[in-house]
């Protein structure tokens, strides 16, 4: 017996292509309606954000999950979705990428290798896996360069998988021959269902295990001695110029970096501020995040001014909250998370250090 959902799903699939096509604008609308209130989309840790602008980003993944559950059934529905690919936000991009690769819009499949060479680490996954559905083995030469070169193990993994897959199969197309698409039955349609997108992992452990708790980069060893602890539930605060910046970290309830000067705060950042390091008196990287229940993510930004004011620009997405982070000196930091060791400066994440081996790290106190 058929279950509601899936009695839905094969009503949904069976709609025509006018109908999909409305559906996916419906979709995209959520986006757009967030730009009346945050922009880029709000993060789920961020401070407070405004009731419309989560209720928008609720709407807009959930809505783009059951049109991935479709599968080669949605693709009707792609030329609403392609747009989003050039969105200014990360997630709208991301998650336009991962949509395309379930509808097996090979017409997309242009633009969709454009986004191997994305600076952000989660934007380069969601194209792999885009490619991994679209893709050949035209695709096997970039993707094996990824998985020699990508700072990210899991990026590399991932890469390495898709190559290798289209080495030993070159035309995944043909795998929908498996399945008979011109009047399927039930059962057979709900086999080709794909999942639907939910929360994005990666192949990579849970806990990267290093005792000593430092790292050889290149030339260099940074241990955790180096690092500030973060202030978890203490504000803290660190003079700059004519003002002082003020960070908190708050856990699940949001924190935000404020600069304050002459008794006028001007907040910043709303998230978790995990660490603050200056570069130079006009320059600073903050390291945010959350990690509570199934939540394990943060960002890198930098913090910069050229004269009056200050200006936010968010660098990377991080695979992993950041546990510590401290100078490295010749303008880079690095971030401990629990995928590893990253290392950055202030224009992209450069890499990632090895576990030293050494005597056990001291508990924090």
């Amino acid at each position: 017996m058929l279950s509601l959902i899936a009695a839905a799903y094969l009503q949904l699939s069976t709609a025509d292509a006018p109908t999909l096509l409305h559906w996916a604008e419906e979709c995209v609308k959520h986006v757009d309606d967030l730009s009346d209130f945050a922009e880029p989309l709000p993060s789920l840790v961020a401070g407070e954000p405004e009731p419309e602008a989560l209720l928008a980003l609720y709407s807009f993944q959930g809505c783009m999950n059951e049109l991935a559950a479709l599968g080669w059934d949605g693709e009707a529905a792609a030329a609403a979705i392609r747009p989003l690919l050039d969105h200014p936000d990360l997630h709208a991009r991301t998650t336009a990428l991962r949509v395309l690769g379930h509808f097996g819009d090979t017409e997309s499949l242009p633009e969709v290798r454009e986004h191997l060479d994305a600076s952000d680490w989660f934007e380069a996954l969601a194209a792999i896996d885009a490619i991994a559905l679209l893709g050949g083995a035209e695709d096997v030469a970039r993707l094996s360069e990824l998985a020699a070169s990508h700072w990210l193990p899991g990026v590399r993994a991932r890469a390495w998988a898709a190559a290798s897959r289209f080495r030993y199969n070159p035309s995944p197309d043909s795998e929908r021959g498996s399945v008979p698409l011109d009047n399927p039955s039930q059962e057979e349609r709900l086999a080709r269902r794909l999942p639907e997108l939910g929360f994005y992992r990666l192949p990579t452990p849970r806990w990267d295990i290093c005792p000593s708790e430092a790292f050889r980069f290149r030339d260099r060893i940074i241990s955790r001695q180096a690092a500030a602890r973060p202030a978890y539930r203490e504000p803290a605060s660190l003079e700059v110029l004519n003002g002082e910046f003020r960070y908190t970290d708050e856990g699940e309830f949001g924190g935000e970096l404020v600069w304050r000067e002459g008794g006028v705060d001007q907040r910043l950042i709303a998230d978790n501020i995990r660490a603050l390091i200056p570069l130079d008196d006009r320059t600073f990287l903050a390291a945010t995040g959350l990690a509570h229940l199934g939540i394990d993510e943060g960002t890198l930004y930098r913090v910069s001014s050229e004269g009056t004011g200050w200006d936010v620009t968010e660098i990377s997405s991080l695979p992993g909250v950041p546990h510590w982070a401290a100078p490295m000196g010749d303008g880079l930091i690095g971030i401990r998370t629990s995928v590893g060791f990253i290392v950055a400066s202030q224009d992209a994440i450069i890499g990632m250090g090895q576990c030293e081996p050494g005597p056990l790290a001291a508990p924090w106190r």
